[in-house]
Protein backbone atom coordinates (compact mmCIF):
# COMPACT_ATOMS: atom_id res chain seq x y z
CA UNK A 1 0.00 0.00 0.00
CA UNK A 2 1.29 3.13 -0.72
CA UNK A 3 1.48 6.05 1.58
CA UNK A 4 0.33 9.66 0.68
CA UNK A 5 3.06 12.58 2.20
CA UNK A 6 1.17 15.10 3.98
CA UNK A 7 2.72 18.79 4.90
CA UNK A 8 1.72 20.28 7.84
CA UNK A 9 3.14 22.39 10.49
CA UNK A 10 5.07 21.59 13.97
CA UNK A 11 2.56 22.20 16.31
CA UNK A 12 0.25 20.01 14.16
CA UNK A 13 2.69 17.08 14.73
CA UNK A 14 3.36 17.89 18.53
CA UNK A 15 -0.40 17.72 19.27
CA UNK A 16 -1.31 14.93 16.91
CA UNK A 17 1.70 12.89 18.62
CA UNK A 18 1.11 13.74 22.37
CA UNK A 19 -2.85 12.64 21.29
CA UNK A 20 -1.67 9.81 19.22
CA UNK A 21 0.46 8.32 22.51
CA UNK A 22 -2.77 9.12 25.10
CA UNK A 23 -5.12 7.21 22.44
CA UNK A 24 -2.36 4.23 22.55
CA UNK A 25 -1.55 4.16 25.95
CA UNK A 26 -5.77 3.79 27.16
CA UNK A 27 -5.47 1.59 24.47
CA UNK A 28 -2.70 -0.54 25.63
CA UNK A 29 -4.35 -0.68 29.05
CA UNK A 30 -7.41 -1.65 27.73
CA UNK A 31 -6.17 -4.25 25.23
CA UNK A 32 -4.36 -5.97 28.28
CA UNK A 33 -7.68 -6.06 30.09
CA UNK A 34 -9.82 -7.15 27.82
CA UNK A 35 -6.86 -10.52 26.91
CA UNK A 36 -6.88 -11.58 30.53
CA UNK A 37 -10.35 -11.03 31.19
CA UNK A 38 -11.57 -13.24 27.74
CA UNK A 39 -9.12 -15.61 28.41
CA UNK A 40 -9.69 -15.94 31.93
CA UNK A 41 -13.16 -16.68 31.56
CA UNK A 42 -13.11 -19.37 29.11
CA UNK A 43 -13.08 -23.04 29.32
CA UNK A 44 -9.29 -23.89 29.65
CA UNK A 45 -8.73 -27.44 28.40
CA UNK A 46 -4.47 -28.08 29.35
CA UNK A 47 -4.70 -31.32 27.63
CA UNK A 48 -6.81 -33.92 24.53
CA UNK A 49 -10.69 -34.79 25.73
CA UNK A 50 -11.77 -37.05 22.79
CA UNK A 51 -13.38 -38.30 21.04
CA UNK A 52 -15.64 -35.01 20.24
CA UNK A 53 -18.81 -34.09 19.13
CA UNK A 54 -20.35 -30.55 17.53
CA UNK A 55 -23.34 -29.53 19.05
CA UNK A 56 -24.91 -26.26 18.15
CA UNK A 57 -21.87 -23.97 17.60
CA UNK A 58 -19.53 -25.66 20.05
CA UNK A 59 -17.13 -28.71 20.32
CA UNK A 60 -17.95 -30.72 23.63
CA UNK A 61 -15.07 -33.37 24.92
CA UNK A 62 -15.97 -36.73 25.70
CA UNK A 63 -17.11 -34.91 29.48
CA UNK A 64 -19.92 -33.11 27.42
CA UNK A 65 -18.30 -29.78 28.17
CA UNK A 66 -16.82 -27.63 25.73
CA UNK A 67 -13.92 -27.58 24.37
CA UNK A 68 -11.43 -25.30 22.71
CA UNK A 69 -8.66 -25.71 20.80
CA UNK A 70 -5.25 -23.93 21.38
CA UNK A 71 -2.21 -24.84 19.72
CA UNK A 72 0.58 -24.23 16.62
CA UNK A 73 1.43 -25.58 13.43
CA UNK A 74 4.06 -27.99 13.60
CA UNK A 75 5.37 -26.77 9.81
CA UNK A 76 7.64 -28.83 7.21
CA UNK A 77 5.97 -32.31 6.56
CA UNK A 78 3.90 -30.41 3.44
CA UNK A 79 7.58 -29.61 1.38
CA UNK A 80 9.95 -32.15 3.02
CA UNK A 81 8.89 -35.79 3.34
CA UNK A 82 11.11 -36.11 6.18
CA UNK A 83 10.52 -33.45 7.84
CA UNK A 84 11.71 -30.49 8.77
CA UNK A 85 13.96 -30.59 11.93
CA UNK A 86 13.71 -33.16 15.13
CA UNK A 87 10.27 -34.88 15.43
CA UNK A 88 11.25 -36.94 18.54
CA UNK A 89 8.91 -37.03 22.00
CA UNK A 90 11.23 -34.34 23.71
CA UNK A 91 11.21 -31.72 21.05
CA UNK A 92 7.14 -32.19 20.42
CA UNK A 93 6.82 -31.90 24.13
CA UNK A 94 7.66 -28.55 24.64
CA UNK A 95 4.74 -27.47 22.08
CA UNK A 96 2.52 -28.86 25.04
CA UNK A 97 2.14 -28.29 29.02
CA UNK A 98 4.79 -28.52 30.80
CA UNK A 99 7.59 -26.54 33.30
CA UNK A 100 10.07 -24.37 31.74
CA UNK A 101 13.65 -24.75 32.52
CA UNK A 102 16.40 -22.41 31.51
CA UNK A 103 16.96 -24.14 28.34
CA UNK A 104 14.06 -25.29 27.01
CA UNK A 105 10.30 -23.56 27.02
CA UNK A 106 6.91 -25.37 27.26
CA UNK A 107 4.35 -23.65 25.68
CA UNK A 108 0.93 -25.15 26.86
CA UNK A 109 -0.84 -26.19 23.72
CA UNK A 110 -3.37 -28.20 23.24
CA UNK A 111 -3.41 -29.21 19.52
CA UNK A 112 -0.53 -29.45 16.82
CA UNK A 113 -1.20 -29.26 13.47
CA UNK A 114 0.33 -31.08 10.71
CA UNK A 115 0.56 -29.63 7.16
CA UNK A 116 0.97 -32.54 5.02
CA UNK A 117 0.99 -33.39 1.07
CA UNK A 118 -1.19 -35.76 -0.76
CA UNK A 119 1.67 -36.08 -3.17
CA UNK A 120 4.14 -37.37 -0.21
CA UNK A 121 1.40 -39.20 0.91
CA UNK A 122 0.52 -41.11 -2.48
CA UNK A 123 3.53 -41.11 -4.29
CA UNK A 124 6.62 -40.13 -1.78
CA UNK A 125 9.57 -38.29 -3.16
CA UNK A 126 11.64 -40.02 -5.51
CA UNK A 127 14.78 -41.59 -3.85
CA UNK A 128 14.61 -39.21 -1.14
CA UNK A 129 11.66 -41.25 0.54
CA UNK A 130 8.76 -43.48 -0.62
CA UNK A 131 5.11 -43.32 0.62
CA UNK A 132 5.30 -45.78 2.66
CA UNK A 133 8.06 -44.10 4.57
CA UNK A 134 6.32 -40.79 4.83
CA UNK A 135 3.21 -42.20 5.95
CA UNK A 136 5.02 -44.08 8.49
CA UNK A 137 6.55 -40.93 9.72
CA UNK A 138 3.38 -38.73 9.52
CA UNK A 139 1.92 -41.68 12.04
CA UNK A 140 5.12 -41.65 14.50
CA UNK A 141 4.44 -38.05 14.90
CA UNK A 142 1.04 -38.57 15.53
CA UNK A 143 1.56 -41.50 17.56
CA UNK A 144 3.80 -39.27 19.71
CA UNK A 145 1.71 -36.16 20.17
CA UNK A 146 -1.29 -38.41 21.22
CA UNK A 147 0.67 -39.89 23.62
CA UNK A 148 1.56 -36.57 24.97
CA UNK A 149 -2.09 -36.06 25.63
CA UNK A 150 -2.75 -33.01 22.93
CA UNK A 151 -4.46 -33.25 19.64
CA UNK A 152 -3.22 -33.48 16.32
CA UNK A 153 -4.75 -31.71 13.41
CA UNK A 154 -3.95 -33.33 9.89
CA UNK A 155 -4.45 -30.57 7.53
CA UNK A 156 -4.20 -31.24 3.77
CA UNK A 157 -1.78 -28.42 2.79
CA UNK A 158 -0.41 -29.11 -0.23
CA UNK A 159 -2.12 -30.99 -3.58
CA UNK A 160 -0.73 -32.16 -6.67
CA UNK A 161 -3.45 -30.06 -8.97
CA UNK A 162 -4.33 -32.84 -11.42
CA UNK A 163 -0.38 -34.58 -11.03
CA UNK A 164 0.40 -31.76 -12.45
CA UNK A 165 3.08 -30.43 -9.91
CA UNK A 166 4.89 -33.42 -8.11
CA UNK A 167 7.67 -33.55 -5.74
CA UNK A 168 4.99 -32.94 -2.93
CA UNK A 169 3.08 -30.59 -4.94
CA UNK A 170 2.13 -27.02 -4.19
CA UNK A 171 -0.73 -24.17 -2.57
CA UNK A 172 -3.28 -24.53 -5.20
CA UNK A 173 -6.35 -23.38 -5.51
CA UNK A 174 -8.76 -26.31 -4.37
CA UNK A 175 -8.06 -30.05 -3.91
CA UNK A 176 -8.16 -32.28 -6.84
CA UNK A 177 -9.19 -36.16 -8.08
CA UNK A 178 -5.84 -37.45 -5.66
CA UNK A 179 -7.58 -35.53 -2.66
CA UNK A 180 -10.52 -37.90 -2.08
CA UNK A 181 -7.71 -40.92 -2.35
CA UNK A 182 -5.93 -39.25 0.60
CA UNK A 183 -8.97 -39.02 2.77
CA UNK A 184 -10.10 -42.30 2.01
CA UNK A 185 -6.86 -43.40 3.34
CA UNK A 186 -6.22 -40.88 5.84
CA UNK A 187 -9.92 -41.19 7.50
CA UNK A 188 -9.69 -45.53 7.51
CA UNK A 189 -6.23 -45.23 9.63
CA UNK A 190 -6.71 -42.65 11.87
CA UNK A 191 -10.85 -43.19 12.29
CA UNK A 192 -9.76 -44.73 15.62
CA UNK A 193 -7.84 -41.95 17.47
CA UNK A 194 -10.51 -40.31 19.28
CA UNK A 195 -7.63 -37.13 19.47
CA UNK A 196 -7.07 -36.65 15.48
CA UNK A 197 -8.77 -34.04 13.57
CA UNK A 198 -9.44 -33.76 9.89
CA UNK A 199 -8.78 -30.43 7.96
CA UNK A 200 -9.80 -30.94 4.61
CA UNK A 201 -8.02 -28.88 2.58
CA UNK A 202 -6.03 -25.58 3.77
CA UNK A 203 -6.98 -22.34 1.97
CA UNK A 204 -9.22 -22.49 -0.50
CA UNK A 205 -9.06 -20.05 -3.24
CA UNK A 206 -12.06 -20.99 -5.91
CA UNK A 207 -13.63 -18.46 -8.23
CA UNK A 208 -17.15 -18.35 -6.79
CA UNK A 209 -18.60 -20.45 -3.40
CA UNK A 210 -20.84 -22.80 -5.75
CA UNK A 211 -17.35 -24.25 -6.61
CA UNK A 212 -15.89 -24.34 -3.24
CA UNK A 213 -19.45 -26.25 -2.56
CA UNK A 214 -18.96 -29.01 -4.95
CA UNK A 215 -16.12 -28.33 -7.39
CA UNK A 216 -15.57 -27.03 -10.53
CA UNK A 217 -12.70 -26.36 -13.26
CA UNK A 218 -10.13 -24.29 -11.59
CA UNK A 219 -7.20 -22.49 -12.90
CA UNK A 220 -4.29 -20.55 -10.88
CA UNK A 221 -0.64 -19.55 -10.77
CA UNK A 222 1.35 -20.67 -7.88
CA UNK A 223 4.56 -21.80 -6.70
CA UNK A 224 5.20 -25.59 -7.42
CA UNK A 225 7.87 -27.97 -5.12
CA UNK A 226 9.15 -29.61 -8.70
CA UNK A 227 10.94 -26.88 -10.17
CA UNK A 228 10.84 -24.31 -6.67
CA UNK A 229 8.85 -21.93 -9.38
CA UNK A 230 5.86 -20.74 -10.39
CA UNK A 231 3.68 -22.47 -12.66
CA UNK A 232 0.20 -21.94 -14.40
CA UNK A 233 -2.04 -24.22 -14.26
CA UNK A 234 -6.23 -25.68 -14.70
CA UNK A 235 -7.32 -28.80 -13.49
CA UNK A 236 -10.66 -30.69 -11.60
CA UNK A 237 -11.13 -29.29 -8.37
CA UNK A 238 -13.17 -31.42 -5.73
CA UNK A 239 -15.77 -29.52 -3.61
CA UNK A 240 -15.68 -29.37 0.46
CA UNK A 241 -19.20 -31.70 0.60
CA UNK A 242 -17.31 -34.57 -1.36
CA UNK A 243 -14.66 -34.51 0.75
CA UNK A 244 -17.04 -34.48 4.04
CA UNK A 245 -18.53 -37.00 2.30
CA UNK A 246 -15.42 -39.13 1.83
CA UNK A 247 -14.49 -38.88 5.25
CA UNK A 248 -17.93 -40.10 7.05
CA UNK A 249 -18.30 -43.23 4.16
CA UNK A 250 -14.86 -44.45 5.73
CA UNK A 251 -16.63 -44.58 8.95
CA UNK A 252 -14.66 -42.18 10.85
CA UNK A 253 -16.56 -40.23 12.71
CA UNK A 254 -14.01 -37.44 13.85
CA UNK A 255 -14.31 -33.89 13.88
CA UNK A 256 -13.33 -32.44 10.09
CA UNK A 257 -12.17 -28.82 9.55
CA UNK A 258 -13.44 -27.13 6.76
CA UNK A 259 -11.64 -23.72 5.61
CA UNK A 260 -13.52 -20.96 3.81
CA UNK A 261 -13.47 -19.31 0.36
CA UNK A 262 -10.25 -16.47 -0.20
CA UNK A 263 -7.46 -18.32 1.05
CA UNK A 264 -9.82 -19.71 4.17
CA UNK A 265 -10.42 -16.40 5.34
CA UNK A 266 -14.18 -15.80 3.73
CA UNK A 267 -16.99 -17.78 5.92
CA UNK A 268 -19.76 -15.06 4.92
CA UNK A 269 -21.79 -17.13 2.53
CA UNK A 270 -22.11 -20.50 4.60
CA UNK A 271 -25.96 -20.01 5.04
CA UNK A 272 -26.02 -20.01 1.06
CA UNK A 273 -23.67 -22.97 0.59
CA UNK A 274 -24.28 -25.39 3.40
CA UNK A 275 -22.08 -28.25 3.88
CA UNK A 276 -24.02 -31.19 4.88
CA UNK A 277 -22.88 -33.88 7.47
CA UNK A 278 -22.12 -34.35 10.73
CA UNK A 279 -19.11 -33.40 13.10
CA UNK A 280 -18.12 -30.09 11.13
CA UNK A 281 -16.33 -27.05 11.95
CA UNK A 282 -15.83 -24.18 9.93
CA UNK A 283 -11.93 -22.01 9.73
CA UNK A 284 -10.94 -18.72 8.84
CA UNK A 285 -7.51 -17.68 8.49
CA UNK A 286 -6.99 -14.21 9.26
CA UNK A 287 -4.03 -12.51 7.82
CA UNK A 288 -2.03 -9.30 8.83
CA UNK A 289 -3.32 -7.98 4.85
CA UNK A 290 -5.64 -5.23 4.27
CA UNK A 291 -8.58 -7.29 2.90
CA UNK A 292 -8.09 -9.16 6.61
CA UNK A 293 -8.08 -6.70 8.93
CA UNK A 294 -10.10 -6.00 11.99
CA UNK A 295 -13.23 -4.49 10.42
CA UNK A 296 -13.46 -7.39 7.70
CA UNK A 297 -13.73 -9.63 10.96
CA UNK A 298 -17.53 -9.52 12.35
CA UNK A 299 -18.64 -9.67 8.23
CA UNK A 300 -16.23 -12.90 7.62
CA UNK A 301 -16.68 -14.89 10.34
CA UNK A 302 -17.68 -13.05 13.71
CA UNK A 303 -21.40 -13.15 13.15
CA UNK A 304 -21.50 -16.45 12.39
CA UNK A 305 -20.18 -17.93 15.15
CA UNK A 306 -23.15 -17.86 17.26
CA UNK A 307 -24.45 -20.12 14.73
CA UNK A 308 -21.66 -22.64 13.66
CA UNK A 309 -18.69 -24.08 15.45
CA UNK A 310 -15.45 -21.77 14.49
CA UNK A 311 -11.90 -21.86 14.57
CA UNK A 312 -8.94 -20.22 13.15
CA UNK A 313 -6.42 -22.95 12.18
CA UNK A 314 -4.16 -20.42 10.97
CA UNK A 315 -3.22 -16.70 11.45
CA UNK A 316 -0.21 -14.95 11.63
CA UNK A 317 1.81 -12.08 10.78
CA UNK A 318 4.86 -11.72 8.76
CA UNK A 319 7.08 -8.51 10.57
CA UNK A 320 8.06 -9.72 13.87
CA UNK A 321 5.20 -7.33 15.50
CA UNK A 322 2.20 -8.68 17.73
CA UNK A 323 0.04 -5.88 16.70
CA UNK A 324 -2.12 -7.84 14.91
CA UNK A 325 -2.23 -10.99 16.73
CA UNK A 326 -3.13 -8.83 19.89
CA UNK A 327 -6.29 -7.53 18.18
CA UNK A 328 -7.12 -11.05 16.73
CA UNK A 329 -6.61 -13.33 19.68
CA UNK A 330 -8.42 -11.36 22.07
CA UNK A 331 -11.47 -11.23 19.62
CA UNK A 332 -11.62 -14.75 18.89
CA UNK A 333 -11.53 -15.08 22.67
CA UNK A 334 -15.11 -12.85 22.72
CA UNK A 335 -16.26 -15.17 20.65
CA UNK A 336 -14.95 -18.64 22.12
CA UNK A 337 -13.24 -19.17 18.78
CA UNK A 338 -10.20 -21.79 19.27
CA UNK A 339 -7.19 -20.94 17.36
CA UNK A 340 -3.90 -22.63 16.36
CA UNK A 341 -1.14 -20.06 15.42
CA UNK A 342 1.35 -20.48 12.29
CA UNK A 343 4.24 -21.56 12.47
CA UNK A 344 6.38 -23.68 14.67
CA UNK A 345 9.55 -23.95 12.64
CA UNK A 346 12.84 -22.45 12.43
CA UNK A 347 13.95 -20.89 9.04
CA UNK A 348 16.08 -18.45 10.04
CA UNK A 349 13.99 -15.63 9.34
CA UNK A 350 11.77 -13.92 11.96
CA UNK A 351 10.68 -10.91 10.61
CA UNK A 352 9.80 -12.42 6.86
CA UNK A 353 7.96 -15.50 8.00
CA UNK A 354 5.33 -16.01 10.95
CA UNK A 355 8.16 -17.94 12.86
CA UNK A 356 6.93 -18.49 16.52
CA UNK A 357 10.27 -20.01 17.93
CA UNK A 358 14.25 -19.52 17.16
CA UNK A 359 14.88 -22.95 18.20
CA UNK A 360 12.98 -26.55 19.12
CA UNK A 361 13.67 -26.11 22.18
CA UNK A 362 11.04 -23.50 22.47
CA UNK A 363 12.39 -20.16 22.91
CA UNK A 364 9.80 -18.00 21.72
CA UNK A 365 10.27 -15.30 18.69
CA UNK A 366 10.43 -11.96 19.20
CA UNK A 367 7.70 -10.84 19.17
CA UNK A 368 4.65 -12.19 17.69
CA UNK A 369 6.06 -15.77 19.24
CA UNK A 370 6.36 -13.83 23.01
CA UNK A 371 2.83 -12.95 22.93
CA UNK A 372 1.53 -16.20 21.58
CA UNK A 373 3.78 -18.19 24.05
CA UNK A 374 2.31 -15.70 26.60
CA UNK A 375 -1.24 -15.58 25.91
CA UNK A 376 -1.09 -19.58 26.01
CA UNK A 377 -0.20 -19.20 29.26
CA UNK A 378 -2.72 -17.09 30.30
CA UNK A 379 -5.43 -19.55 29.80
CA UNK A 380 -4.15 -21.79 32.70
CA UNK A 381 -3.52 -18.56 34.92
Amino acid sequence: MRKTRLKISTWSILCATFALVSLLGIGLIVLNRTVAQAAGSLPYNATANGPYTVQGNKILGKDGRQYIIHGMARDGLEYNCRGEGPLDKQTLAYMGPGNSTNGSTYWGANTIRLPLSEVFWLSGQGSTCTAAQYQALVKGTVDTITALHMNVMLDLHWVGAGRQSTNGGGQWPMPDGDSVTFWQQIATQYRGYSNVFFELYNEPVPPNWPCWQKGCQVSGTGYSNDCHCSKQLSYQAVGMQTLVDTVRKSGASNLVIVGGSNWGFDLSQLPNYPISGTNIVYDTHPYAYANKSAKYWDWAFGNLSSRYPIISAENGQYDCKEDYMSQLLPYLDSHQMGWVAWAWVVNGNVCGYPQLVTDYRGTPANSMGVYIYKSLQRYRS
